[in-house]
């Protein structure tokens, strides 16, 4: 009676670990590769507010997480404009939350850099075919190598010179990933790297304030 007592605490115990191991494998199996920072931008949305689509006070938090499904799996053009719309926010409106679809935004860094910006600030382009536009979205020329911010309302702008364009690292990547997938990792090591980079490093390492 005792051994069988003794044989069945030991199969339990047994059970327990190998239902952990599983549970664990399985947990790391579905973290992604590429680490997304939990790190937000507050705005405020008084049309939200409204119609009661946020808390009464208006206050939205846009994760780079959020920005980042715009586009997908480019994540190196999102990462950038998160930072550059963090970095001319708050430059444009200090400790005050900005509001959103308030703002007019002019981008020379097209494509998904762009797309981020219009997320996080409601701008939209002239040929958007919104039924009530608000904010502005601009595509300015490459050449330009500027993104400018301005408060629609008292008309104050910043603006932010990139000292690079993440586009110029991405393509090339990927381009070499879809022709051949196995090459995908070292695309994964990259994103990783510079969306560090992109976040953390000094302003001043980034982009030039005017």
């Amino acid at each position: 009676m005792k051994t069988t007592i003794k044989r069945n605490i030991v199969l339990l115990i047994t059970a327990f670990f190998f239902i952990m191991g599983v549970a664990i494998t399985v947990a790391d199996a579905e973290e992604p590769a590429v680490k997304i920072p939990n790190v937000s931008i507050s705005m405020k949305c008084p049309q939200c507010a409204l119609f009661g689509t946020t808390p009464p006070d208006g206050k939205i938090e846009i994760t780079l997480a959020d920005v980042l499904k715009v586009h997908g799996f480019c994540v190196l053009g999102g990462t950038f404009s998160f930072r550059a719309a963090k970095e001319g926010l708050k430059l444009l409106y200090g400790s005050e939350l900005p509001i959103r679809h308030q703002i007019k935004v002019e981008t020379s860094h097209h494509c998904c850099q762009a797309a981020a910006l219009a997320y996080i600030t409601g701008a939209r382009g002239k040929d958007y075919g919104a039924f009530h536009a608000q904010g502005k979205l601009i595509l300015l020329p490459a050449e330009d190598k500027k993104i400018v911010f301005t408060d629609i309302k008292s008309g104050k702008s910043i603006t932010l010179r990139p000292l690079f364009n993440p586009h110029n690292t991405m393509a090339p990547l990927l381009k070499k990933a879809f022709k051949d997938p196995s090459f995908a990792p070292e695309v994964t090591k990259v994103m990783n790297e510079k969306i560090q980079e992109y976040l953390y490093a000094p302003r001043e390492k980034l982009f030039i304030v005017e």
